[in-house]
C-alpha cells in the first residue's frame, strides 16, 4: 500500500509541473543539487520523467572535508545521470563577516546569485530548488515568529522570478519514502541534526507537536496558502487602487491630502503598508499615525532612504537628496556587467552580425539600434515628469502612467530605474524598450542591454 502511495509521487510531480505550468517540456532547468535527500529525490524525478535539466553546486567550505565530499557525491550523480555539472566555491563566511550578516543569510545571497548567472550564460529557462511542504511550514512559522504581515504566512512561493519549486506539493515524509523505496543514496548533512539554528529548533521541537494535535497539517497548509495568497492579492489590488486615489505626484515628492487619508478605512494600515517600499518600519508607524491625528504640522520621518513631512494639508514623501541624486553616467561601451543597484546588474553587447539574431521576447533585455545611441548613457530612477514613447506605440506617455497601465505593484513602480541616451529615456529597464530606438530593416549594429536581478 505506501509502495503504490509513494510511487504516485511521480504522477503528483508531473501533474503539479502542469498544473502551475513552471515550464515547459522543451525548456532546460538548471537543477540545484545539495546531495541532500530532498535535491537528490528532485534530481531522480526529474531524470524519470525525461526532462533536460543541468545540475549546480556550491561548495561553501563551512563543514570541511564533509563540504568537499558533498561536492563530489554531486559530481557524480550528475555525471550518473548524464547531464551538466556546474560548481563553484563560495566565500559566505567572509561576505558574512565583511556585512554583518548571518553566514546562512551570505550563503543564500551568493547562491541565488551564482544560480542566475548560470541560467543566463548558458541557457537555462528555470532555476529550481528543492523546497517542499515542510519548508513553507517552516518559513511561515519563522516569519510568524519574527512579525510578518499576509505575504510573510504564505511562506514559500512556488515560482519567485526564474525560481521554480517543483517539489513544493510534497511533504518530507512522501520524499524519504519514494527515496529509500527507490533505494536512492544521498548525503546527510551533520548541520540538520543540530538544534543551534531556529529553523532545527522548529523543525525538532515545535513541528512534532502540531502535527500530533492535527495529522493532516501539511494538507490544509497547502489550502490555508492558497486562500492567504488570494487575500494578498485582494489586498495589493485595494491598496493600488485607493493609493491611486489620494497619492499625487509632484516634483517635490509625493502628496498624501491628510483629509482623504483619515476617510480610509483601516488608514494607519494602509499607510504602514504604502510605506514600506520606501524603507520605513511598521514600529515607525505608530509616531507617523499620531502626527496625522495631532498637530504634527512640521514634524518629519525617516528611512534610509526616503522622508515623510507631515505638511499642513498633506504627508509629502520624498527620497533623501543623496539617494534622489544617484545616478551612473556610463562615457563609453562598458567592458563587464555594471552594478546599478543591491537587486541587479546590466550587461552591455555590441551585436554587429545581424544575420539569424532574434531579439528574445524578455522584458529584462534591450536590443537598441547601436547609431540613435548617444553616449554618454545616464541610468537612474525614474522621476516624477518622465514620459517616453514605449515599443509599439506611437504617442508618448509618462512613466508613471505607463507602470500604472501595466499593473505594475506598488513596490516595483518605485524602485524602477530607465536606461537615458542623451535627453531621452531608451529603456525602462525591465519593462519596456523606447520606440524610436527600436531595431528596423535599417540597423547596421544592435546594443543589447541585459538586466541580472541578484538573488529572488
Amino acid at each position: 500500500m505506501a509502495l503504490a502511495r509513494n510511487r504516485a509521487i511521480d504522477h503528483q510531480f508531473l501533474s503539479f509541473i502542469n498544473r502551475e505550468q513552471l515550464f515547459s517540456q522543451t525548456d532546460c532547468i538548471l537543477l540545484t543539487v545539495s546531495g541532500g535527500l530532498d535535491s537528490v529525490v528532485m534530481a531522480e524525478l526529474f531524470r524519470t520523467a525525461g526532462f533536460r535539466y543541468g545540475i549546480a553546486h556550491v561548495n561553501f567550505q563551512l563543514r570541511g572535508a564533509e563540504s568537499d565530499e558533498d561536492e563530489a557525491f554531486v559530481r557524480a550523480l550528475a555525471e550518473q545521470h548524464g547531464v551538466r555539472f556546474h560548481t563553484t566555491r563560495l566565500p559566505a563566511k567572509q561576505q558574512a563577516e565583511e556585512q554583518g550578516i548571518s553566514t546562512q543569510m551570505a550563503a543564500r545571497h551568493l547562491r541565488y546569485a551564482w544560480f542566475e548567472q548560470l541560467a543566463e550564460e548558458n541557457g537555462y529557462a528555470s532555476i529550481a530548488t528543492a523546497h517542499h511542504q515542510d519548508d513553507v511550514l517552516e518559513t511561515i512559522l519563522i516569519n510568524l515568529v519574527r512579525g510578518t504581515g499576509l505575504t510573510g504566512l504564505r511562506g514559500i512561493p512556488i515560482r519567485q522570478g526564474r525560481i521554480i519549486r517543483p517539489l513544493w506539493f510534497a511533504d518530507r515524509e512522501t520524499i524519504g519514502d519514494y527515496a529509500r523505496e527507490t533505494e536512492l543514496v544521498w548525503r546527510e548533512d551533520s548541520s540538520n541534526a543540530s538544534d543551534k539554528y531556529r529553523r532545527n529548533r522548529l523543525r525538532h521541537q515545535v513541528i512534532p507537536i502540531l502535527k500530533e494535535m492535527n495529522p493532516s497539517l501539511l494538507q490544509t497548509l497547502q489550502t490555508t496558502v492558497a486562500r492567504l495568497q488570494s487575500a494578498d492579492q485582494l489586498l495589493e489590488e485595494e491598496m493600488r487602487r485607493s493609493w491611486e486615489e489620494i497619492a499625487e505626484n509632484r516634483p517635490e515628492g509625493v502628496f498624501l491630502s491628510i483629509q482623504q487619508l483619515l476617510n480610509q478605512r483601516e488608514w494607519a494600515f494602509r499607510l504602514s503598508e504604502w510605506l514600506k517600499p520606501y524603507g520605513f518600519q511598521y514600529v515607525q508607524i505608530d509616531p507617523l499615525a499620531e502626527a496625522v491625528r495631532g498637530d504634527g504640522f512640521g514634524q518629519k520621518f525617516q528611512s534610509a532612504t526616503h522622508q515623510v513631512l507631515r505638511d499642513r494639508d498633506y504627508l509629502v514623501v520624498s527620497e533623501l537628496q543623496s539617494v534622489a541624486n544617484q545616478e551612473i553616467i556610463l562615457n563609453e561601451m562598458p567592458t563587464g556587467e555594471v552594478s546599478v543597484s543591491d537587486h541587479f546588474f546590466l550587461r552591455f553587447e555590441i551585436i554587429e552580425s545581424l544575420n539569424g539574431f532574434q531579439i528574445p521576447p524578455n522584458p529584462d533585455v534591450a536590443c537598441l539600434d547601436a547609431d540613435r545611441i548617444s553616449w554618454p548613457l545616464t541610468i537612474r530612477r525614474w522621476q516624477t515628469g518622465d514620459r517616453f514613447q514605449p515599443l509599439g506605440l506611437k504617442g508618448k506617455q509618462s512613466v508613471g502612467n505607463f507602470l500604472t497601465n501595466q499593473k505594475v505593484s506598488l513596490t516595483d513602480r518605485r524602485s524602477a530605474w530607465v536606461v537615458v541616451a542623451g535627453e531621452a529615456i531608451a529603456w525602462l529597464i525591465g519593462y519596456r524598450p523606447d520606440d524610436r530606438f527600436r531595431v528596423t530593416g535599417q540597423t547596421r549594429k544592435i546594443l543589447k542591454i541585459e538586466r541580472r536581478i541578484v538573488g529572488q
